[in-house]
């Protein structure tokens, strides 16, 4: 099929007053132990890989990117956590 994606594949396109990038990228979440934080993957070319957590301690903690792209695999059936990463839904506010 002429239209398939998959992660890697990249197109210009024209945004503003210059040229722009599409990445297709490949998004999954997983969990590395039974009692370890969910790790969301993101991955596109072949030197591309990276990790976003909901883990406020974790240096890979982003909460609305990790957010958004729960929120992208839950509208695609592709969550199977339930609610674990809802907390990254509401923002914290400092005391």
């Amino acid at each position: 099929m002429a239209n398939d994606m998959k992660p890697g594949d990249i197109r210009k396109f024209k945004k503003g007053t210059g040229n722009a990038a599409v990445l297709a990228i490949g998004v999954w979440a997983a969990r590395h132990s039974q009692s370890g934080p969910i790790q969301i993957h993101i991955t596109g070319t072949e030197k591309f890989h990276t990790t976003v957590t909901s883990d406020p301690d974790s240096e890979r903690y982003h909460r609305t990117l990790f957010r958004d792209l729960r929120r992208l695999l839950i509208e695609q059936n592709c969550w199977s956590f339930g609610e674990e990463g809802a907390e990254t839904e509401v923002k914290e506010v400092a005391v």
